[in-house]
C-alpha cells in the first residue's frame, strides 16, 4: 500500500548566522512525496528557537507503465497544482504568494509553513470570505486562521473589488 497516508516529524533549530531555520532536510525528504498538509509548532528551549514540522504525506511511486525520468541537477517538484488555476486566477495567486514570501522572510520560516502552493491554489479557487470558510481548506487550523486568516481574507477582498480583467473584451 504505497498510497497510505504517512507522517514525518522534523525539528529545525534556528541558525542565528543565517537568521533562518535550515530546512534542507525537509526539502530533500519531500522531493518524492505528495504533501497533504504541514503543521508547524514553534518553541524555545534554552533560549534557542526551534520549529517542529509535522508532515502528512503520501509517497509518490512510479507507475508500472510510466517510467520516471531522472531529475537533471536537482529534485523534481510536484507542480500539478498549476493545472487547477485558470488564467484569471494567477493575479490573485501571485499576490498571495508574494505576501506569503514576505511574511515567511519576516518570521524566518520557509514559505510552505504558512501554506503550500496546493493550499494557496485552493484558497484562490474557493475565494473564502470568512475565517470559517478559510478553515474548511485543508491545512488551515485554528492557529493559522488566527495568525494569517485576516490578512489572507483582506487580500482576497481587495482582489474581488478590483475591476474585472475582461472588461472591454468580447466574450469568447
Amino acid at each position: 500500500m504505497t498510497n497510505m497516508m504517512r507522517f514525518q516529524l522534523f525539528t529545525l533549530a534556528f541558525d542565528p548566522i543565517t537568521e533562518r531555520f535550515n530546512d534542507e532536510a525537509v526539502q530533500d525528504f519531500l522531493a518524492d512525496k505528495e504533501v497533504e498538509s504541514i503543521s508547524d509548532h514553534f518553541f524555545v528551549r534554552g533560549a534557542m528557537p526551534y520549529l517542529t514540522l509535522v508532515v502528512c504525506y503520501r509517497p509518490q511511486g512510479p507507475t508500472p507503465s510510466a517510467p520516471v525520468p531522472e531529475p537533471k541537477g536537482g529534485r523534481q517538484r510536484d507542480e500539478s497544482w498549476r493545472d487547477a488555476l485558470g488564467k484569471d486566477d494567477w493575479p490573485l495567486f501571485n499576490t498571495l504568494r508574494d505576501w506569503r514570501g514576505e511574511k515567511a522572510r519576516a518570521e524566518g520560516i520557509p514559505p510552505y509553513v504558512i501554506c503550500n502552493n496546493r493550499q494557496l491554489t485552493e484558497v484562490v479557487s474557493k475565494r473564502p470570505k470568512t475565517l470559517a470558510e478559510l478553515g474548511h481548506i485543508d491545512g488551515f487550523g485554528d492557529a493559522k486562521l488566527k495568525k494569517y486568516g485576516p490578512q489572507i481574507l483582506s487580500i482576497i477582498a481587495r482582489a474581488g473589488s478590483a475591476p474585472p480583467q475582461e472588461s472591454g473584451h468580447a466574450a469568447q
